[in-house]
């Protein structure tokens, strides 16, 4: 995992972190819903979060795929290079 990956799970983990009541180590490996016992409407909310911090927004479509952490890790890295590309290319 590089720098970039590890503060990007640092900064998923301290969202996540209000829903640990169970106080397990929180990894890409991490299902959201199941291992944390977080309720869709929390999910969301969390997404809302995420969204603001990294100035992206997912795709509907793609909130379905987002089970663990590594899978909206993934999708982070995605969109944020899905922006970086279409600014290059406007430029």
């Amino acid at each position: 995992m590089n720098t970039v990956d590890e503060l990007a799970l640092h900064k998923i983990t301290a969202l996540l972190q209000p829903f640990n009541t169970r106080n397990i180590k929180i990894s890409p490996e991490t299902n959201i819903t199941a291992d944390l016992d977080i309720d869709s409407v929390a999910v969301m909310d969390m997404i809302m979060e995420v969204e603001e911090d990294y100035e992206i927004s997912f795709p509907v479509n793609n909130l379905l795929e987002i089970k663990k952490v590594g899978d909206l890790l993934d999708a982070i890295g995605a969109l944020r290079q899905s922006d970086a590309l279409l600014q290059a290319n406007a430029g």
